[in-house]
């Protein structure tokens, strides 16, 4: 550290210790130790109590207290009783008692991400994971912002807590720099950070910013993005460092990888700091990159990031008149309640609003963007205006026949069907599928309910390998199969009245 950066740092913890408040001291006695959860730079992490809250207790490796270990300390400390983000883990108080010196956060439930990503049986959809990237990055923002600035200095995955409701929050500030706008840091005797994570000026001690933190977080992404462990197959420190820092190699991006995904980590880990992303880009980019994620539809996703880019749920008026503006067509205030458009717009409604799961926003319904983006694959594509048919027009033709049941799984499907006579049938949206359908049929008086998949292809459907223009013309044309189906007669189909109360009395007519 050169002599002004010593300048520097010491003038700021002069500063912090001027502090008469500090951080809030807890007593040793007030502290109950249970189950080892963790391992940071500087100690172990247990679940425990204190003052009847269950929280993280970080107790330091060693207690003997070296001139060093107490610095570091001393210094998470400060560093901690001074950040306040969502995305940054919650300092609650320490006890600073040599011998007995620990740091109390809150207890984020979940664990840390790396184990998570790792874990094969916990389901992480591509949209989950981005937002979850998108914390990880507003907390180091967060940190980037600050003056003086905050530099991690060892982002990676186990240090990305994961709470009840999926966000993620930074901890483990053990081996965190400060430094002045504008300035450099650099390591003098041993880099310090993960050698997996740690960017190559930082290995080669070269001056670093916290441009090394956006390298780290380019790493962290890919093993977001594949879930795997990067640089597995390096088992030696010098060879490893001699091909990340001589020979640039970074770990493979899958090619079924969302180009502008792709496009982020390769300019987070650039072998040149200075072409690097800020985390405000990062930031930036990452909600292009969610709305990709969610809506694999190419004009849904045009429509979304026009109207709603960096919101993930928004009310139901906001959302239908924003769609109607986009189609050019009258919203719900201008069109006459028994017209075409404004059947269409219920039917939408039907099939797509949700109730919020907050209470007291006062709003009555909400569009969840995961959602859309199912509801574009099942009934899709969605076209720009004058292209071809709206997609209100689609979901409207679909919602008028009784024997579309929409979003059920297999045994509430059964459930339905249950007690038909053989041949009543229904069609769902495939449980496990998003873009294809179910036609679930009784075929036998003993028998169980038969569920047959019918799939989509360049927007036609393919039912028993026969290709047919849509699900009413499948209902129409399709004959019994060869392995026993038999055929579907449209006055068979089970009535879903949920559906169909949409279209009684449309234009002074019960459509039933």
């Amino acid at each position: 550290m050169d002599p002004q950066q010593l300048r520097d740092q010491t003038a700021f913890y002069q500063d912090l210790n001027s502090d008469k408040s500090g951080p809030p001291e807890i007593r040793p006695e007030e502290i109950t130790f249970e189950e080892l959860i963790g391992t940071g730079s500087f100690g172990k992490v247990y679940k425990g109590r204190c003052r009847q809250k269950a929280v993280a207790v970080k107790l330091l490796h060693k207690q003997n207290y070296d001139a060093a270990t107490l610095a570091a300390f001393r210094k998470e400390v400060h560093l901690m009783s001074k950040i306040y983000h969502p995305n940054i883990c919650l300092f609650m108080g320490a006890c600073t008692i040599p011998g007995k010196c620990v740091i109390v956060t809150e207890l984020v439930p979940k664990g840390n991400l790396e184990t998570l990503l790792h874990d094969e049986k916990i389901q992480l959809p591509l949209y989950l994971r981005m937002k979850m990237a998108r914390d990880a990055a507003l907390g180091i923002n967060w940190l980037h912002e600050s003056n003086p600035v905050f530099v991690h200095r060892d982002v990676k995955s186990s240090n990305l807590l994961v709470d009840e409701n999926m966000q993620v929050k930074i901890c483990d500030f053990g081996l965190s720099a400060l430094k002045q706008k504008h300035k450099m840091l650099k390591d003098q005797s041993s880099a310090k950070g993960t050698p997996l994570y740690m960017a190559p000026e930082v290995m080669m001690f070269k001056e670093f910013n916290e441009s090394s933190d956006v390298y780290s977080f380019g790493i962290v992404l890919w093993e977001i993005l594949t879930r795997k462990e990067p640089f597995s197959h390096h088992r030696e420190l010098e060879k490893f460092r001699e091909a990340v820092c001589v020979k640039h190699e970074r770990p493979p991006v899958p090619p079924e990888c969302l180009e502008s995904l792709r496009r982020l980590i390769e300019r987070c880990w650039d072998k040149d700091p200075l072409r690097r992303p800020s985390f405000k880009e990062i930031i930036s980019a990452l909600d292009h990159i969610i709305v990709d994620a969610a809506i694999s539809d190419v004009r849904g996703r045009e429509f979304w990031k026009k109207s709603f880019l960096t919101e993930k749920e928004v009310p139901w008026d906001a959302f239908i008149d924003a769609l109607c503006e986009w189609n050019k067509v009258a919203n719900r205030t201008q069109c006459d309640k028994n017209s075409l458009e404004y059947l269409n717009i219920k039917c939408l409604k039907a099939i797509l609003a949700d109730v919020p799961k907050s209470e007291g926003t006062g709003v009555e319904n909400v569009v969840n963007i995961e959602k859309f983006g199912k509801i574009l694959e099942f009934f899709g594509p969605m076209m720009a205006p004058g292209e071809g048919t709206p997609i209100m027009d689609s979901i409207r033709e679909i919602l008028a026949q009784k024997w579309f049941h929409g979003d059920l799984d297999t045994v509430e499907a059964a459930s339905r069907l249950n007690g038909n006579p053989v041949g009543s049938f229904l069609i769902r949206f495939s449980s496990t599928n998003p873009g294809n359908f179910t036609i679930s049929q009784v075929v036998s008086e003993q028998g169980p309910v038969k569920h047959q998949r019918v799939s989509r292809q360049n927007g036609r459907f393919i039912y028993q390998n026969v290709l047919y223009n849509s699900l009413i013309e499948i209902v129409a044309k399709s004959g019994g199969g060869t392995n026993g189906d038999i055929k579907l007669d449209s006055s068979m189909g089970v009535p879903n009245y949920k559906f169909m109360s949409l279209f009684c009395n449309v234009h002074g007519n019960d459509q039933y």
